[in-house]
């Protein structure tokens, strides 16, 4: 294909490709289960024992079947909703802007408003300059690394199943009448008391390629659009193993192989889905200017265009204010950018019986330097934090169990608990994530450069890096782009 080198060529062919990416991309996937619902599946309701001679224990693990009340079905829809809602807004790279323009009266024609080519996550005050087009295409990539300073791929995140509160057992002190099914304990019968230890693996990806455009209406206002395509992989891991703490004397009530104590189960569930994300509307107003710089306002509004249920997009508007600082002396440039975002909206992966989780909303900031190390390349780097308003946070913490120890078989009394003469009650206590509230303070840093080989041609690389252990974090997300100014 030739590429078009002149104005109106270029304006044609990035202008046809926004349009037709916005329009053609349909999501696909390549499982029956949408994305968004993997994992509590998988942990909540796939584990499920074998059928034994001392009665139907199958699925007494399973929450989502039988317990909908289970505390560790609401510690999942926290994992479950802070990666999805992580997923669908993770910042964006984009190369709106690169290259600036001023009209000079003395000489009656365009020059180059900055010599830095701007930042690489950020705003910068300038604008591109009236009638101008800056259309460009970013290629993002992140591997998700760890969950909350957790690795996610080695079983290392672990969740507790406790038996289902069911059956009844002969009143221990008459050994005729039966008690209340369920009895609100853990402890009768005493084979309640045993537990399942679901460790997770996950590897998580995205690919994400976007088309930019802008236009300058006059030489202080510019409105733009971003439009993505994105990629998600997941595939979900779950190895669970009985925690035998009533019934060590009795393995045959609980397991996963008939005749196998020992036996685990190791359960896998992968997903591929892709399509058009969620596109950005943008406008920005320069009301202060000054040589290369200046104060300005930006509006960005989120439009939910991509498919929640299979992490595409956030499932609702979001509409982010900015206002924006930045200048240029010598070689060096500098911004600041500080903003709050407005959600409105659930996100996807709600657990079946809970209530949705509401999009939060977010304050945002960044701010970061550019160097011009020659009138064709800039370098930059930027932090970039993002506090995401009453998310919640999940903390690893040690939770004791009850249990009645020693039960000897199902349906016998054995030594117990609920305040009987003569019965020993124990706890066990394992780590596990424990919901906190609170705000979720994401930070990143980046850095990278853009050069200016040809003409108004200019391509940009970067990487993004975590500055802390919070959320879901990617070890490094590299992007690179491409856009033309005419």
């Amino acid at each position: 294909m030739r590429i078009p080198t002149s104005g109106a060529g270029m304006f044609a062919l990035m202008g046809s490709l926004v349009v037709g990416l916005a329009f053609s991309a349909v999501s696909a996937r390549a499982q029956d289960l949408p994305l968004a619902q993997v994992l509590p599946e998988l942990i909540l309701r796939e584990i499920t024992l074998a059928p034994t001679f001392v009665g139907a224990h199958v699925a007494h693990f399973s929450p989502l079947t039988n317990e909908v009340n289970n505390p560790v079905i609401g510690i999942v829809q926290g994992f479950n909703t802070q990666m999805a809602t992580q997923f669908s807004t993770f910042p964006l790279g984009s190369s709106s802007g690169g290259m600036t323009y001023v009209f000079d009266e003395s000489v009656g024609t365009f020059t180059r408003g900055s010599a830095s080519f701007g930042p690489l996550f950020a705003e910068r005050a300038l604008t591109i300059g009236r009638r101008k087009v800056n259309a460009g295409f970013t290629y993002q990539h992140t591997s998700y690394d760890t969950f909350e300073g957790q690795p996610l791929d080695d079983g290392s995140i672990k969740f507790y199943l406790t038996h289902q509160d069911c059956c009844h057992f002969p009143d221990p002190t008459t050994f005729t009448d039966l008690v209340e099914i369920p009895d609100g304990s853990r402890f009768n019968p005493p084979f309640e008391g045993d537990l399942i230890e679901a460790a997770l693996s996950v590897r998580a990806s995205t690919d994400t390629m976007a088309a930019f455009a802008n236009y300058g209406v006059s030489d202080r206002w510019d409105i733009g659009l971003a439009v993505p395509l994105v990629s998600v992989n997941l595939d979900v891991g779950v190895r669970a193993r009985i925690i035998r703490l009533s019934t060590p004397l009795a393995p045959e009530v609980h397991t996963f192989e008939a005749g196998n104590p020992a036996a685990t189960q190791a359960l896998r569930r992968s997903g591929h889905a892709s399509g058009l994300g969620d596109v950005v509307l943008r406008t920005k107003y320069r009301f202060l200017g000054m040589a290369a710089g200046g104060l300005a306002a930006a509006v960005d509004v989120r439009l939910p265009t991509g498919d929640e249920d299979e992490l595409l997009g956030t499932g609702g508007v979001q509409g982010k204010v900015l206002l924006v600082a930045s200048n240029e002396g010598g070689r060096f440039g500098q911004h600041v950018n500080i903003g709050y975002t407005v959600a409105r909206g659930d996100v996807a992966g709600t657990v079946a019986g809970l209530s949705a989780t509401s999009l939060p909303d977010e304050i945002n900031y960044s701010g970061g330097l550019e160097f011009i190390a020659s009138p064709r390349l800039t370098l930059m780097g930027d932090v970039i934090g993002r506090t995401l308003r009453h998310a919640g946070r999940l903390a690893v913490a040690s939770k004791a169990f009850e249990y009645s120890a020693g039960a000897s078989f199902a349906g016998g009394p054995g030594p117990g608990c609920a305040g009987v003469p003569g019965r020993t009650c124990t706890t066990a206590s394992f780590d596990e994530f424990s919901p906190r509230p609170g705000n979720l303070t994401l930070l990143l840093g980046a850095g990278g450069v853009k050069f200016n080989p040809v003409g108004n041609w200019l391509i940009s690389a970067s990487v993004l890096f975590p500055r802390t252990d919070a959320g879901l974090r990617s070890r490094v997300t590299t992007t690179v782009g491409v856009d033309y100014a005419f």
